[in-house]
């Protein structure tokens, strides 16, 4: 129930009209809809994962209507109990929905990463802060937008109603114990969070740049930038010549995944 707690506060909507009260959760993230669907068929003492959809604009979704799981979620001080109660579960979730994991070299050829959460609540994200301080683990609160900017989406673009702002950390060792005592339930996140702490563990400088790009592939897009992950590591001479290549290029930064 801490998991559901905290996907609600993430990405999770409820929804209430004549025929009930809906719970759902919509994002274009497949795994993490699998993901809900299975943890809340064990809240709801359901068997199988609840139908996992998909809409139009490709986003996945999944829906629970129930009257009792609706007003205990609406209800903010149970919500926030779970995470005083079981902040790793909570927490975990709320990144599952909120949260990035940011690795890229840079203009001048360094390796950077970063893992954090956006939210346009910031009393939450004060209280996940101090959570995560108490498992040892530091990060800080900026305003990422303010109301009123503009915003490009994969669905068009909208205008901010609220300040927005992201918790995030770009310190190795608090990386190293966000991985150790948090975690993603998603596999593509936690994958990449691995590799980061792995780079941050084993290589210094130059090198530990050379080593991202031996695992991971920087693609252009249309106004953005983004690293994937190779599905074959390349040799460290392939590596340190692709190195080569974008720096001279003049790489500069990119969006985050």
């Amino acid at each position: 129930m801490s998991w559901i707690a905290g996907m609600y506060l993430g990405d999770g909507s409820i929804k209430v009209n004549k025929e009930g009260r809906t719970l759902t959760l919509k994002v274009r993230d497949k795994e993490l809809v699998e993901e809900a669907a299975m943890k809340l068929a064990i809240v709801m003492g359901r068997d199988k994962p609840y139908f996992v959809g998909r809409l139009s604009d490709g986003r996945y979704y999944v829906q629970v209507r129930s009257r009792e799981l609706a007003d205990h979620l609406l209800n903010k001080e149970n919500t926030l109990n779970y995470l005083k109660k079981r902040p790793r579960e909570f927490i975990r979730a709320f990144f599952d929905c909120e949260g990035f994991v940011f690795g890229a070299v840079c203009g001048k050829g360094a390796f950077t990463s970063k893992i954090g959460a956006s939210n346009t609540d910031r009393e939450l994200l004060v209280l996940i802060r101090d959570k995560l301080m108490d498992l040892g683990i530091r990060m800080k609160i900026t305003r990422s937008f303010s109301a009123g900017r503009v915003i490009v989406t994969s669905r068009g673009r909208t205008v901010a109603r609220k300040d927005c702002y992201v918790l995030y950390t770009t310190r190795s060792s608090d990386l190293i114990r966000f991985y150790r005592k948090i975690g993603f339930s998603i596999k593509r996140k936690m994958d990449k969070l691995r590799d980061i702490v792995y780079i941050r563990q084993n290589f210094k400088g130059k090198r530990a740049a050379i080593e991202w790009i031996r695992r991971y592939e920087y693609r252009r897009g249309e106004g953005r930038t983004r690293w994937f992950r190779r599905e074959k590591p390349l040799s460290l001479e392939d590596a340190l010549k692709e190195y080569k290549r974008l720096t001279l290029r003049g790489l500069t930064g990119t969006t985050i995944d």
